[in-house]
């Protein structure tokens, strides 16, 4: 796996370069700045599989290089692990809103970098199964008798929608903020009669019409602090972190406006024939992250084949996984 290390400290360079070669990884490629790393990024033929970057650096910070790294279309979905200290924590629901994918904390402890890259590893080996399969899956999904048959239940993410997350990173997010209370929005968006609408169309065509509710859901949805994820049968859950209250009505109007336009332009779908419906998870504007993940979750049960996904306790995983920082501390986005 090809890594870089991005930070302006000498010795966190010298300190991660040999921890990864301890474990394994040989290939690794340092900068001290943003400017050089990206000078170096853009030099390079075969693309990085994972960036380790310094959330507090001169000149560009970490959180505008992860940024930039992002806009980059090899980079889309990247495993991007931000390094902070304590001081910088209050920082990293910035850096996850520019894309990152998960953080260390300073000192770095050789069994945390260890269970982060692992975890890297993961995420790079089924990119690049995706990227090579997926060609032919769309081909597959197009022209196979078999394809027509229709999945609701399957869980889609699209790299080219900015805000857009897999389920599990979108839960992920919320279980690695710190304890306390934080102003947020909670959103279902349905696209009624999606399910219908499978006994005659494909699953391409199916897919299709997703991707464009998705981009169309991305676009219209605060420009900061908000992702959306997919979670089968025609729906989607957004979480958003603003201090300002989203009013479920109102991006319903403009997210309908936008999809009848898409509807106008394409011949798949008849004028109505689906609906877009956004409901509130909550009515409370401020939620602590456990019963933010709770009220996700039933929500996802309900869908139908989800039942079948046993899912962790919210407390194991905070434990076993994601400790957080000692103190409740109240958040306003």
């Amino acid at each position: 796996m090809k890594i870089m290390v991005v930070d302006d400290e000498d010795i966190i360079i010298a300190l991660l370069a040999e921890h990864l070669k301890e474990m394994g990884f040989n290939d690794v490629t340092t900068a001290s700045s943003g400017e050089e790393a990206l000078e170096v990024i853009a030099a390079r033929d075969d693309p990085f599989d994972c960036f380790l970057l310094d959330i507090k650096m001169g000149g560009m910070d970490g959180i505008e290089l992860c940024s930039r790294i992002r806009e980059m279309a090899e980079y889309r979905i990247a495993p991007i692990i931000m390094i902070t200290s304590a001081a910088a924590k209050q920082h990293m629901h910035e850096a996850f809103d520019a894309g990152a994918t998960d953080y260390m904390m300073k000192p770095i402890e050789q069994i945390d970098l260890r269970v982060r890259i692992q975890i890297a590893m993961l995420l790079v080996e089924t990119l690049k199964s995706e990227a090579e399969s997926r060609s032919a899956l769309t081909a597959a999904l197009r022209t196979s008798p078999e394809a027509r048959q229709f999945d609701p239940s399957m869980r889609i993410t699209y790299s080219g929608v900015p805000n857009m997350r897999d389920y599990f990173q979108l839960e992920n997010r919320l279980l690695r903020l710190s304890e306390g209370t934080y102003a947020m929005t909670l959103l279902s968006i349905e696209i009624d009669g999606i399910e219908k609408l499978g006994a005659r169309l494909g699953q391409g065509d199916f897919l299709d019409i997703v991707e464009a509710v998705a981009k169309i859901i991305g676009k219209t949805l605060p420009a900061s602090g908000a992702s959306l994820s997919y979670v089968g049968f025609g729906k989607f859950v957004c979480l958003i972190l603003v201090r300002n209250h989203i009013v479920p009505n109102l991006l319903q109007a403009r997210i309908r406006d936008a999809f009848r336009a898409y509807e106008a332009a394409h011949n798949v779908l008849s004028p109505g024939e689906l609906e877009l419906n956004v409901a509130a998870l909550s009515n409370k504007r401020m939620l602590e992250p456990d019963a933010a993940i709770g009220l996700i979750r039933r929500f996802v049960g309900g869908l139908g084949s989800s039942e079948d996904m046993v899912l962790p306790s919210i407390s194991k995983m905070h434990d076993r996984i994601f400790p957080r920082s000692s103190g409740a501390r109240s958040k306003a986005g």
